[in-house]
């Protein structure tokens, strides 16, 4: 079992995380001459629009997937986004010191188990004044379970059937914590940071098909699929789009209607 990216298929599906990202790149009112860094930039598509919005500035993207680098250097090369550049990097230890204007991280960061110390090097990173962007599942309420939209909860009731049960045994243990919105804007002030937005958006996302489904949920879900052997994960996603559809069928073009709701952040670093 791998837990590994396949940067083709991802650049092909995250059309939802995309969508995303581009409402909250609108909504950062850039100047144009930004220092930007992109903490886990994948494929690199949304780094690419940054940097096109900041043509007197520069734009780095990070990610810890060897092979999403490589995609996406390949993808947008140098010779044709001067102002762009990507390197491998891992948000618990960010090298920098106060060299951005702007940090995001579409997301990203939810996947990380040790937030604190990822706020810290966030902070450490931008340069005084600095601002910090960010998208990321989360809880309404600290009691509340893992939020997501309808799609995670029938992947939920999937994981938990008798046959893909075993797979599964241990893994809320492993990785990464989802905490509310009030315990990100907590992490955020113990950080160093002036949090002035922390609100939850939703967009209804639509996959022209049941094809384009499943694959969205395979290009993003492979930390869940890399527990099932190879041989079965196109069953156990087939079982997860089946009980979605059956809740929420397509509609008369076909179309599938996913609602999806993604907590925002925005902060600045505080004054000392």
């Amino acid at each position: 079992m791998t837990d590994t990216w396949d940067p083709e298929d991802y650049h092909k599906h995250s059309y939802p995380q995309y969508t995303f990202a581009l409402g909250l790149i609108g909504r950062l009112g850039l100047d144009g001459d930004e220092r930007i860094l992109d903490i886990g930039c994948g494929d690199g598509k949304i780094t690419a629009q940054l940097a096109a919005r900041v043509s007197n500035g520069f734009v780095l993207g990070i990610d810890s997937s060897g092979e999403m680098i490589a995609f996406a250097k390949n993808m947008f090369p140098r010779s044709a986004y001067p102002n762009l550049s990507f390197r491998y990097g891992d948000a618990v230890n960010l090298p920098f010191s106060q060299e951005f204007d702007v940090i995001v991280a579409f997301a990203s960061l939810h996947w990380t188990a040790d937030l604190a110390t990822v706020l810290q090097g966030i902070k450490s990173s931008l340069a005084p004044g600095g601002r910090f962007a960010a998208q990321l599942m989360a809880k309404r309420f600290t009691t509340q379970e893992r939020s997501g939209s309808p799609l995670h909860q029938a992947r939920r009731e999937i994981m938990a059937r008798p046959a893909w049960r075993p797979y599964f045994r241990g893994f809320k243990k492993q990785g990464s914590v989802v905490y509310s919105a009030d315990e990100y804007e907590r992490l955020l002030r113990d950080a160093g940071f002036s949090p002035y937005r922390v609100e939850f958006v939703a967009e209804d996302v639509t996959h022209p098909g049941i094809d384009e489904l499943k694959g969205f949920a395979r290009a993003t879900w492979h930390r869940y699929t890399s527990r099932v052997p190879a041989e079965s994960r196109d069953a156990f996603l087939d079982e997860v789009v089946q009980r979605f559809i059956e809740q929420y069928p397509p509609d008369r073009s076909g179309q599938i209607h996913v609602h999806m709701k993604i907590l925002e952040v925005e902060a600045t670093v505080s004054d000392d």
